[in-house]
């Protein structure tokens, strides 16, 4: 999706129309965004405004409002979590490019989207797993923010490897960690990890398929006998 991405800012400037992405993360977004120095003629635009994770970028020649995005409100008789809403409106047949960030509060959810796919999703989407809700079509910047929960806990290391630490935090194997990262399914600060022993520092986020994010805490400790102690939360994963 990237290489198509990086297209938009020419398009634009050849074109002198507004051209915009799907959601990308943070990590995608800065590489994206990097490129528009190129483009002097082209101004870039940010959206959703706000602490959110996922966002678009926006390329136009000329000053430019959110008109791209839209968002729902889901009620249901039951709690809701992030995993169950999206995997329920990827079960429609949506891509995960076409939908920003989840935020679930008990029995209510909001989802903001890319706007052309959200008389689709208006239509379509009637149940969160095998619970029905009622769904309500917003604007985006209507969608409240939500601190996000992290359960915190503590691990010793001979190291700060990425291996090491993801088999701390989630009782993996040494073979199982080293599978995951060969197969993609490992990323820091939402790239994609690429060896074993990359070193993790304070800061840093983790995402981990199958088993969710952890956040390494700063400041890091080093033990009498040389290995290092360190504070993380981990969250469910997105």
């Amino acid at each position: 999706m990237l290489r198509h991405v990086l297209d938009l800012p020419e398009i634009c400037s050849r074109n002198y129309r507004a051209t915009a992405s799907d959601f990308l993360d943070p990590y995608e977004l800065s590489l994206v965004t990097s490129l528009a120095v190129h483009f002097p003629s082209v101004e870039t635009f940010i959206f959703p405004e706000g602490n959110w994770e996922r966002k678009i970028v926006v390329f136009a020649p000329y000053d430019v409002e959110d008109e791209f995005l839209s968002a729902f409100h889901l009620e249901g008789a039951e709690p809701m979590d992030h995993r169950q809403v999206l995997g329920s409106i990827l079960g429609l047949g949506i891509e995960r490019s076409k939908i920003g960030d989840i935020t679930t509060f008990g029995d209510e959810a909001y989802v903001i989207v890319k706007k052309e796919i959200a008389n689709f999703l208006a239509v379509n989407l009637r149940k969160i797993g095998s619970a029905p809700i009622r769904l309500r079509e917003i604007a985006a910047e209507a969608v409240p923010e939500a601190d996000e929960d992290w359960v915190e806990s503590a691990a010793v290391v001979s190291s700060m490897r990425l291996d090491s630490v993801v088999r701390a935090v989630t009782h993996k194997s040494r073979d199982e960690v080293k599978g995951l990262i060969s197969k993609g399914l490992i990323k820091i600060n939402f790239r994609r990890a690429e060896k074993p022993h990359e070193i993790i520092a304070g800061g840093d986020l983790l995402s981990v398929r199958g088993f969710g994010r952890i956040k390494i805490f700063e400041p890091l400790y080093e033990t009498k006998k040389g290995k290092v102690r360190f504070r993380y939360g981990t969250l469910d994963g997105r």
